[in-house]
């Protein structure tokens, strides 16, 4: 039987690269990684925390990409980033966090695989990666319901004539409801029964892929928070793209494949039989973390 009170903190540090930073002094970027519990009950939660830090100013590491994570059996409840800076001049630390509060979607081993953080220093604008070790958790199983009283015969059938008496005249009146009304679909749902068209029409052909991403991300937007994004420059796409009301992963995300997608409709593409599968994933994902 798992001890949830026995809470084990894993901290996993990685420097992967050393850069010039604004300062005109050698100093070196670094990863840190931790999650506040290796195992844990089903309807509990973890925190997995990532930090990056260097000596220098916030405007020394420019992120280029959003963090795309892979979670086996858990999901993201909550999601927050966060930068700050200590000291000045040459005695200046800069430390970026991303925090995940992770909920189970299943018992057994949950998993956090690797995750690449792909950066760009200043002022000589040297492209590098961090990478996180993965990371493992032992979700153990769901409590079950507690067990009901058991009632007098007489008690269920009473109570059962009542249901089913009850129960034909709510359907009486959602049926003549439902004809009155037509069922009206969030933008996400409409959006994710467009990915799974475009998924079947598309195949393996990434240009005609992204070709169908591109008009189902401006539709959604223009749908769900009245701003267009189609034939907009990049900077434009940004600068909309800054004012919807989605976490920063979630914008992050949105704006990077708007902008790969709106390139890909252009130009030629040599792609694999998976570019397509895992692009509709991380879509379906996404759509779906909004329909909740």
């Amino acid at each position: 039987m798992m001890n949830l009170r026995n809470t084990k903190i894993i901290h996993l540090a990685i420097v992967f690269i050393t850069f010039a930073v604004a300062t005109g002094h050698a100093g070196a970027i670094s990863l840190t990684q931790s999650i506040d519990k290796d195992q844990m009950a089903f309807e509990d939660s973890a925190k997995f925390e990532i930090t990056v830090e260097w000596p220098g100013p916030q405007f020394a590491y420019r992120f280029t990409n959003p963090l795309n994570p892979y979670f086996d059996r858990l999901k993201v409840g909550r999601f927050s980033s966060s930068v700050n800076s200590t000291g000045t001049g040459q005695d200046e630390v800069t430390t970026k966090k991303f925090t995940y509060v992770l909920t189970p979607t299943s018992s057994g081993p949950g998993k956090i695989d690797p995750i690449t953080i792909s950066f760009i220093s200043w002022p000589d604008s040297v492209a590098g990666e961090l990478v996180t070790e993965p990371v493992s958790i032992i979700i153990a199983d769901q409590k079950p319901a507690p067990k009901s009283k058991v009632l007098p015969i007489w008690v269920w059938i009473t109570g059962g004539m009542a249901i089913l008496g009850g129960g034909a005249a709510f359907y009486v009146s959602k049926s003549r409801a439902a004809k009155r009304k037509p069922v009206v679909k969030s933008p996400s749902e409409i959006a994710l029964e467009e990915l799974a068209g475009l998924k079947t029409e598309a195949g393996t052909d990434l240009k005609k892929f992204q070709t169908g991403v591109y008009n189902i991300l401006v539709k959604y937007v223009n749908s769900k928070y009245q701003f267009n994004l189609g034939g907009q420059t990049e900077d434009k796409l940004e600068e909309i793209i800054t004012k919807i009301p989605l976490n920063e992963q979630q914008r992050n995300s949105l704006k990077g494949w708007v902008i790969q997608a709106e390139r890909d409709k252009y130009r030629p593409l040599a792609s694999s039989p998976g570019d397509t599968v895992r692009l509709e994933t991380d879509l379906r994902r996404f759509f779906e973390e909004l329909n909740k």
